[in-house]
């Protein structure tokens, strides 16, 4: 066999434009706005289970610490979020970010280059390819 066909890693990045810095913020803005719905919810949950309890004292306040515990990671869920909003407006024009991870196939013979075949990255910007990196390939 001289020939055979495996998956790789491929990295994604995004070259910041000022429409990418828009649209990621905005992204960002939506989950935001999605917690503070949550938050809202839980909010509105704790009062009424605060007022049975206050109504028919039961042994066990499962309930509010739950919503107490949720109600705390949608804390910092949103401080990290409100980070990522700042890091996104600090980020400079051209500058490439990552993205994700995708795999594609490549076809691998003897006397292929390995870390060649195996260090690829794909460049977008504005939603377009602008670039495929691959090293050692000229």
């Amino acid at each position: 066999m001289d020939l055979i066909t495996i998956t790789r890693p491929v990295t994604v990045k995004v070259r910041v434009t000022d429409a990418y810095k828009k649209a990621a913020a905005a992204e960002l803005q939506d989950t935001l706005a999605r917690l503070d719905a949550r938050l809202a919810q839980l909010n509105f949950q704790y009062k009424k289970v605060e007022e049975s309890e206050k109504k028919a004292p039961r042994q066990e306040t499962g309930g509010l610490g739950q919503i107490e515990a949720e109600r705390r990671k949608i804390a910092e869920a949103r401080t990290r979020i409100n980070e990522r909003l700042k890091e996104i407006g600090r980020l400079a024009e051209g500058q490439e970010v990552l993205h994700g991870r995708v795999e594609s196939l490549v076809n691998v013979k003897i006397g292929d280059h390995w870390e060649g075949l195996m260090s690829v990255e794909v460049v977008v910007q504005d939603g377009l390819v602008v670039e495929i990196r691959q090293k050692g390939i000229s």
